[in-house]
């Protein structure tokens, strides 16, 4: 599939959002809703991020959900906005619009797991400059911004060493790499597997959006439905499975934006459409 950058197209996007029946918008935050920072704590949102998101589930037949590999708890600290779902530890944690929480069945089992290797991990990085381990309770997250080029290279190598010798033994947990961090999680904990169950639920005429920056986020570009939206935030170097891109979370802002006006008056964007 040939990615493009969504200016190019943003007329005809917008529009097929604008006249589906319903929609269900996934959101990613660090890098997509939040510009990327040095430590978790500094990733604040965009000003004016938080109510927009509240006119954009407000409209009818307009789900939203934000999906990310923080805890919901987390990221609540920063976007606490009602009538939206919060999709935590990449689908380990669900907080549902109507404010049930679902977890899943393995969290006991990850949180032991977990506590192990926290304590490996930091006996092996914990003193090394500019490392930030983030221990998210059913996942642990590697940071090193921060560091020198050779304590971030020993970073990667160390946590890898670690998960493997778990992994030898049976335990289902898995390594992924995103912006700067290296992230111990269970094996099955996906957003894309969590996505599609989420879409599941609202129909097969739902129009899935999704936007996203990390590689994590990947996993919904490859499998949610070939038509529907998915947007790729960063630069054209960076390879993926989304149909379009967004230079960065400015850029995502402004679309929500005018998605949310043209969804309150589709009948714009059918006037403005080219004829033929």
């Amino acid at each position: 599939m040939t990615t493009v950058w969504l200016r190019e197209v943003e007329a005809a996007v917008l529009q097929r959002i604008a006249t589906a029946e319903r929609v269900f918008c996934f959101l990613d935050y660090d890098g997509t809703l939040s510009p990327l920072a040095p430590t978790p704590d500094a990733a604040k949102p965009l000003a004016g991020t938080a109510s927009l998101l509240r006119e954009l589930a407000a409209l009818p037949g307009t789900q939203v959900a934000l999906v990310t590999g923080r805890t919901v708890a987390d990221l609540r600290r920063f976007l606490d906005v009602p009538g939206i779902c919060y999709v935590g530890l990449h689908g380990l944690e669900i907080s549902f619009a109507n404010g049930s929480v679902e977890l899943s069945e393995s969290v006991t089992t990850v949180r032991s797991v977990l506590r192990a290797i926290r304590c490996q991990v930091e006996e092996a990085l914990g003193g090394r400059p500019g490392i930030l381990i983030e221990d998210k309770e059913l996942a642990l997250a590697c940071h090193y911004r921060l560091a020198s080029p050779t304590d971030a290279a020993r970073a990667r190598r160390m946590v890898a060493a670690i998960v493997q010798s778990y992994q030898r033994r049976g335990v289902q947990i898995a390594v992924t790499h995103g912006h700067a961090v290296i992230e111990i999680r269970h094996a099955f904990a996906n957003k894309g597997k969590t996505a599609c169950r989420l879409l599941g639920m609202h129909g097969s005429s739902t129009l899935p959006v999704y936007i996203g920056d990390d590689q994590t986020d990947e996993d919904a570009f490859r499998l949610l439905p070939a038509d529907a939206v998915t947007i790729r935030v960063g630069p054209a170097t960076t390879a993926t499975a989304a149909r379009y891109r967004l230079e960065d979370p400015g850029e995502v802002l402004r679309f929500l934006r005018a998605l949310v006006e043209r969804r309150q008056s589709p009948e714009q964007v059918l006037d403005q459409a080219p004829e033929g």
